[in-house]
């Protein structure tokens, strides 16, 4: 099935959704027009802090800091499965990747992989949604490449040093779904440290690929074990 194909399906899908439910702020909860994911006012208070820098020597984009606003639009897409939340971090990523002029240059859009275990408790992985819009907005075709085999603990609680053992090889490219000597996008939703993206970076970078990363926001991190 061609992207065209998927992404008029998907249009569909979307406006049938919309009949059935109605359309609200992914910020604020309100009714908005349909086909719309934040209200004029919300968005307009939403604070961007647009911004480029490097994890290793992968180029990474972010579309804001990580705040108490934003962390509640992170977690309604990533344990509700708000699907307005999630519109509006892909809408946020393409703006970004737009304004920066890199959107072109991508062949294919990657959404970092949650393990079995995790896709089964929530019934999805947020960032294939994101990765979805996205590829409805931009017409970039969305390519599972990457597995994750083994299920980690909680990244949060550990230091930049202990999130490198604890990520280490836990991903493999999928042998259904490779990709090699492209310009792929590498899609996650927060970064701190930037471990699982430079983890899954250099598993795509041995492929030939030349990997750009973008996520919805960014924390501002602070190692306090080291």
């Amino acid at each position: 099935m061609t992207t065209a194909t998927k992404n008029k399906l998907y249009r569909i899908g979307n406006s049938l959704l919309s009949a059935l439910y109605p359309d609200r702020c992914a910020i604020c909860g309100e009714l908005v027009n349909g086909g719309e994911c934040v209200c004029v006012s919300c968005d307009d208070s939403f604070v961007r802090k647009p911004d480029m820098f490097y994890i290793g020597k992968t180029v990474c984009y972010s579309v804001c800091e990580y705040t108490e606003v934003n962390k509640q639009i992170i977690f309604g897409a990533k344990n509700n499965r708000d699907f307005h939340k999630l519109c509006f971090m892909a809408s946020g990523i393409y703006e970004l990747l737009k304004a920066y002029g890199v959107i072109d240059d991508i062949d294919a859009v990657i959404p970092v992989p949650a393990s079995l275990k995790r896709r089964i408790t929530r019934g999805y992985n947020h960032t294939e949604k994101i990765s979805r819009h996205l590829s409805f907005l931009s017409g970039i075709d969305v390519i599972k490449a990457v597995r994750k085999t083994k299920e980690t603990g909680e990244q949060k609680t550990l230091s930049r040093s202990e999130r490198l053992v604890n990520l280490k090889g836990c991903y493999c490219m999928s042998k259904r779904n490779t990709v090699r000597n492209k310009t792929v996008l590498l899609i996650d939703d927060v970064t701190t440290t930037g471990t699982t993206l430079k983890e899954i970076s250099e598993l795509l970078q041995s492929e030939g690929n030349n990997v750009i990363c973008a996520v919805f926001a960014r924390t501002l991190y602070k190692d306090n074990k080291e």
